[in-house]
């Protein structure tokens, strides 16, 4: 993915109206693999006061999509078929790291490995996303 796409895809991602609510920001992108943080806060918490299991899920499974977006071409996108997630640990305040590694891609399927992590870096939970390669343009790749 060239530098210009790159920034486009970021902004896209980061202005979604849920990943605003949620304070996502993409820490990095590269071949097959995405880094993004959130910060645990009052749209992120239970009513304990840790990190929403649900906020985890999805920011797994969004991390995953921009991992495996660096080897779509134009005419494909990718749609999770399967996603399992282990939380080991809670976590109260602080930035959370979702880092998504693109573990094997096939030409219909994709498996992405998340690892979860707190400020310390000590591992809070794991996922594994399985997502299918299908062809079509995504509306996020459609010219305006």
């Amino acid at each position: 993915m060239d530098e210009a796409l790159a920034a486009s895809f970021k902004r896209m991602i980061e202005e979604l109206p849920l990943h605003k609510f949620l304070g996502l920001k993409i820490s990095s992108v590269g071949e097959l693999e995405a880094s993004l943080i959130i910060v645990v806060g009052d749209s992120t918490i239970n009513p304990a006061g840790s990190l929403h299991g649900g906020v985890i899920y999805l920011m797994a499974d969004v991390s995953s999509s921009v991992a495996i977006e660096t080897s779509l071409s134009s005419d494909e996108h990718a749609v999770t078929i399967d996603t399992q997630t282990s939380i080991y640990r809670g976590t109260t305040e602080g930035e959370v790291t979702f880092q998504a590694l693109v573990a094997r891609r096939t030409r219909r399927l994709a498996f992405i490995n998340v690892k979860i992590t707190d400020s310390e870096g000590q591992l809070i939970a794991e996922s594994r996303i399985t997502k299918a390669i299908v062809n079509g343009v995504h509306s996020s790749k459609k010219s305006k």
